[in-house]
């Protein structure tokens, strides 16, 4: 059975365990807070809400590869959303989505950037694109 909920701070090993085992980008860091998806109690995908400057930045979206295409990830995402909103309404989650998922996030709420992005996030997505990643700025408002 799959369940969805906030990991506790003291078991954020356990998700860097998980994006090792499957050799994904990023580890969490104590002051992220972290989602993931579980079945019969075994980690299957993670992300985090990572806090920059005042913001929260959407990242290391993650689901294991023999558990993809199910849906998986959109309900983790519409669980952090909805979980993060119910505390911080009128917060405005960033995250730099792959150009190929594009589509992916815009159905799920979030929009292409057409705001300024605060200067940390701008720093870092700049950053990104200079290591040649295929990224675009998104926010969920």
């Amino acid at each position: 059975m799959l369940t969805i909920g906030l990991l506790p701070a003291v078991m954020t090993p356990l998700v860097n365990k998980f994006y090792a085992a499957h050799k994904a980008r990023g580890r969490a860091a104590k002051h992220d807070k972290v989602w993931v998806a579980k079945n019969s109690n075994e980690i299957i995908a993670a992300c985090r809400l990572q806090p920059v400057d005042g913001y929260w930045l959407l990242v290391g979206v993650y689901v294991a590869s023999q558990h993809r295409k199910q849906g998986i990830a959109k309900k983790l995402i519409e669980t952090v959303i909805a979980q993060f909103r119910s505390q911080q309404p009128q917060q405005i989650i960033y995250t730099f989505a792959y150009c190929h998922l594009h589509d992916f996030y815009s159905a799920l709420g979030f929009q292409s950037n057409s705001r300024e992005l605060p200067p940390e996030l701008a720093s870092r997505l700049s950053s990104y694109l200079g290591q040649n990643r295929q990224l675009v700025a998104m926010y969920y408002v």
